[in-house]
């Protein structure tokens, strides 16, 4: 059961050519982004013309992790994508893969083994050629990392990327007397036990052939490889020796980087990038400067949209009435955010063992409703996986997957046929919720389709965050509300990703990899409506 966000996505692209207006046409973010235009009277915002080619952004925020490996979220990705390219970027119409440090790509015919060739003219902002080894050491650095890298998940397909499976078995002996004691001399002797040898590491499976050709091998196919690429993390850092310069970055201590712009200056008042002048197609980006705004909250962050202050609000948490008052305006823009909410079911916990019971609950929420009263219209029901529009340019036949629909008497059939007409004898569920009023009143809402439509009784136990998340991982729940936004395109890797970070809970039973491969492969048919 999930309810889909409907935020501004941000994207900062490679091409940084165009003039500021339309500049802003492609950098949308979250729920609202606001842009100049001449027709006053039409436009929410002033027009004011510019000085100079700089674009003044108030991005929910101001950087504050200049690192790829380290970055997590807006307005921190935001200025990794501006400071460092990567591979491949996104086509800002499209969404697909297009040439960033690598001016082609190849496959095996398994697609599981990608080599990209790379430029000879990208340089770093210190003039060093950008060449395939920085590539392998950064994606070492990033594993290294662990937990301290939030989207190190994403290299986990990578051969060699994580350790062996922790409870792969010994082979038995084959030695008949292997424990047995014997006789030697008159006394027991018993025979030692050879230690079985641990499984050897595999080889990392990302290798510069040559400074401008990079291999990587991949443990499971990935016909999407080239755009999962384009992420912030894959992006390379100049020198891993240096990183320090990049984590604590400062007006009169630079990161060197590779991208279309460089750290100029980190203050309270504001962080500025410049463009780069060794950056490979620096002709084409039009901007001289990008300038983050800090805004005290999103209503100060409008203001000065309106008052001509900045160019552009992105990442800002407006009230549903606000988006509908903004919405008729020529500079309102609106677009699809990959963020899910979604109940997660606690399989350990007997009812919902039975896979009828969980689709009964399911099938029986009006998540149109909810997206409507509850979220304000600011949402939209998450009826497939992932927002098509998100997906179409990748995945052709995801508009024709099945959606889930609300279907109240099969529901009914399903809960009958799993033993609970009715819901009679049915258990009282426990759902578990973040202290936050927008879900308390998701989560009463759910509940009261669960009673009035099946004749099922909740309690809904609110808790802190730190408590929530202690609740969560012990299991002391029955259905509990979670989140998990979207890091690329591919239903793949967002499958994967988030049966991951709930492993503890989703994986009581400390089943192995295989089986764990097998519930994604039956998780992505799920997904396609096999």
């Amino acid at each position: 059961m999930s309810i889909r966000t409907r935020q501004k996505r941000k994207r900062v692209f490679r091409r940084w050519g165009t003039p500021v207006a339309s500049l802003l046409l492609v950098v949308m973010a979250l729920t609202s982004g606001c842009f100049l235009d001449q027709e006053v009277e039409q436009y929410y915002g002033r027009a004011v013309a510019p000085h100079s080619q700089e674009f003044r952004w108030s991005d929910g925020g101001l950087p504050q992790v200049f690192d790829p490996a380290l970055a997590a979220v807006p307005p921190d990705t935001d200025a990794v994508r501006a400071m460092f390219e990567g591979l491949t970027e996104y086509d800002p119409k499209t969404l697909v893969p297009v040439p960033g440090v690598a001016t082609r790509w190849e496959s095996s015919t398994d697609n599981r083994e990608w080599t990209f060739y790379l430029r000879h003219d990208a340089r770093w902002s210190n003039n060093d050629a950008v060449t395939a080894h920085d590539f392998v050491r950064s994606w070492q650095r990033t594993l290294q990392l662990g937990e301290r890298a939030p989207h190190a998940r994403l290299l986990k397909n990578i051969e060699g990327a994580m350790p062996v499976a922790a409870n792969s078995q010994p082979q038995p002996s084959t030695e008949a007397q292997a424990n047995t004691p014997r006789e030697q001399n008159g006394k027991e002797e018993a025979k030692k036990e050879t230690k079985p040898e641990a499984p050897p590491q595999p080889k990392f499976g990302v290798e510069a052939i040559d400074d401008y050709t990079l291999r990587v091998r991949l443990v499971e196919p990935d016909p999407n490889f080239p755009a999962l690429v384009s992420h912030p993390v894959f992006r390379p850092v100049h020198n891993v020796d240096d990183i320090s310069a990049i984590i604590n970055a400062s007006a009169s201590q630079r990161p060197i980087s590779n991208g279309a712009f460089q750290l100029s200056k980190v203050g309270a008042d504001g962080v500025l990038l410049e463009r780069a002048k060794n950056y490979w197609d620096s002709q084409a980006v039009s901007l001289q400067r990008v300038q983050f705004v800090p805004a005290q909250d999103a209503e100060t962050a409008l203001l000065a949209y309106r008052a001509g202050e900045v160019d552009a609000v992105t990442n800002a948490g407006f009230e549903p009435l606000a988006i509908k008052l903004l919405a008729p305006y020529k500079d309102f823009r609106r677009a699809t955010f990959g963020a899910l909410t979604y109940y997660s079911f606690n399989m350990s916990h007997a009812p919902f063992d039975d896979v009828r019971v969980r689709e009964a609950l399911t099938i029986a929420i009006d998540r149109d409703r909810i997206s409507e009263d509850e979220m304000g219209g600011a949402t939209e029901p998450a009826k497939k996986f992932l927002p098509t529009e998100m997906t179409a340019a990748v995945d052709a036949n995801h508009a024709q997957t099945p959606q889930i629909e609300r279907d109240l008497v099969r529901a009914k059939k399903l809960l009958a046929d799993a033993g609970f007409p009715n819901g009679k004898d049915f258990p009282k569920i426990r759902l578990l919720v973040n202290r936050n009023a927008q879900q308390r009143e998701v989560a009463e809402s759910v509940a009261s389709v669960w009673h009035g439509a099946l004749g099922i009784e909740t309690e809904i136990v609110l808790k802190d965050w730190n408590d929530y998340e202690l609740a969560f991982r012990s299991g002391d729940y029955d259905v509990a509300r979670r989140s998990y936004v979207m890091q690329t395109l591919d239903e793949s890797d967002n499958l994967r990703e988030m049966l991951e970070q709930d492993a503890a809970s989703l994986n009581p039973s400390q089943q192995t990899g295989a089986q764990l491969r097998s519930l994604l492969f039956t998780g992505q048919a799920l997904c396609r409506g096999l």
